[in-house]
């Protein structure tokens, strides 16, 4: 099979799913632009706001991510009445899901006052989650369903479904923040009542769109079934539990890391600080490509095409690597111009921490292509059903290798937060060289054992 083709899957897949991701995070800048608006105070709560609820978030909505490597199988067998049954059973556990992270998001304040944070900001943020709590449901759905129609090729729908609610969850929110035409000005709660109310557009028009498409009738959605063993929700849970605990592990781990690097000094933390919010913006689009390498290679299984497994492995590198390769230009040529948006990069007393900035960029660049090779790498395994692996891979770097040989070489070797990043460059090429050799051995004996058709079942 040739290389090209994959490559054209690849970007047909992947390139909405970006658009779709990218459009996801330009939401909440917008609201953290408005949020600006309402005074320090407000800006330092709606921190605490984002770090607690992408906490809480990143531990249930990894669960309903499962669900498009599932569906991608199921099509790729052309089993579409099962693809309707999954989701049916999709939708009630993210139901039952959205009822724990309710929970979890209404008394998460206790939690916070318990870390000693300042009850001025813990009050806004309960007001703020106790509206949102409101739309948690509709997050959920909207998320299931949109892994249902990656799944099954229909993505595009996906994207510009997100760039309406986009707009339309901005306007409520900037009329419900500032008290405009007629409202009275709620603050930060309107910031989260302008997200309850695009999640919940979100959904509905997805919904709508499923309803009334005839490309969608195939799989029979809203047929009545009898669900006796609850199969799917079993399997959901089954592959979708280790992306919970390595996503939630990796978060903690990386928590961990900036509070070692606070102790290296506010110029280190604040230079981090520059590199890792463009890191983490640009990592956005390689976790999409790691998703849709996932959803090809379940097509691929469910259709019983193994011989283009190798080929949609080295296309999903190819892409993930060219898009690293553009960005490191961006990096290593237009640090200045990066930092600009953070710092005066013209005042002198910021000269230190500018020159910095520049040999952070440099590395993070690296750091940003291993992050791509393992994430994708690992995108592929999942497309195979197999999540325990990455996530073992992923918790022993972050737990084992990231934090110890980053202290290490910042602290006892004083090559402060220079060592701290190239002690996590060294691990993460580790990581990345063991999920490479994972993935060769799955194909390995995917070449040698024809009669199965999916051999990770034994494999893991």
């Amino acid at each position: 099979m040739r290389l090209k083709l994959p490559i054209q899957s690849v970007l047909s897949l992947s390139l909405p799913m970006v658009g779709s991701r990218f459009l996801q995070m330009l939401s909440g800048f917008a609201g953290q632009m408005m949020a600006a608006q309402l005074g320090k105070t407000v800006l330092a709560a709606s921190a605490l706001i984002n770090s607690t609820f992408v906490f809480i978030l990143l531990i249930f909505l990894p669960l309903i991510f499962s669900l498009s490597f599932l569906c991608a199988e199921l099509f790729g067998a052309k089993k579409y009445s099962d693809i309707g049954e999954l989701v049916q059973q999709g939708v009630v556990l993210s139901l039952l899901l959205s009822l724990v992270m309710m929970i979890c998001l209404w008394f998460s304040p206790l939690l916070l006052s318990a870390f000693h944070e300042n009850p001025v900001l813990i009050h806004y943020v309960r007001d703020y989650f106790r509206l949102l709590t409101w739309g948690v449901a509709p997050i959920l759905l909207q998320n299931c369903l949109e892994q249902f129609c990656f799944g099954v090729g229909r993505q595009r729908i996906v994207m510009w479904v997100n760039a309406f609610s986009l707009l339309v969850g901005v306007g409520f929110a900037y009329v419900f923040i500032f008290g405009k035409c007629g409202f009275s000005s709620l603050g930060i709660r309107g910031l989260a009542l302008g997200f309850a109310l695009q999640a919940t557009i979100n959904f509905l028009i997805l919904l709508t769109i499923i309803f009334f498409s005839k490309s969608f009738q195939i799989f029979s959605l809203f047929q009545f079934r009898r669900h006796y063993n609850w199969r799917w929700i079993k399997k959901i849970m089954q592959v979708g539990w280790p992306m919970s605990v390595q996503f939630g592990g990796e978060l903690a781990a990386f928590f961990v890391m900036t509070m070692m690097i606070g102790w290296l000094g506010v110029r280190a933390l604040a230079a981090v600080q520059i590199t890792q919010q463009w890191l983490l913006l640009l990592i956005v689009p390689v976790f999409a490509m790691s998703e849709a390498a996932g959803i090809l290679v379940g097509q691929a299984i469910g259709a019983n095409n193994r011989y283009q497994l190798r080929g949609i492995g080295q296309a999903s590198l190819m892409v993930a690597v060219c898009f690293v390769a553009l960005v490191s230009i961006a990096y290593l040529l237009f640090p200045d111009f990066l930092a600009s948006f953070y710092i005066a990069i013209h005042d002198p007393r910021n000269a230190p921490m500018l020159h910095l900035v520049r040999i952070l960029f440099i590395l993070t660049s690296v750091t940003l292509l291993l992050a791509s090779i393992r994430d994708v790498i690992s995108g592929l395994l999942r497309g195979l059903l197999d999540t325990r692996f990455p996530m073992m891979v992923g918790l022993a770097v972050m737990w084992g290798l990231v934090i110890p040989l980053g202290y290490w070489m910042a602290i006892p070797l004083h090559d402060g937060v220079v060592g701290f990043r190239v002690g996590a460059n060294i691990a993460l090429a580790i990581g990345a060289v063991i999920v490479c050799w994972r993935w060769r051995f799955i194909l390995t004996l995917i070449k040698h054992d024809q009669n199965e058709a999916i051999p990770l079942s034994d494999a893991q």
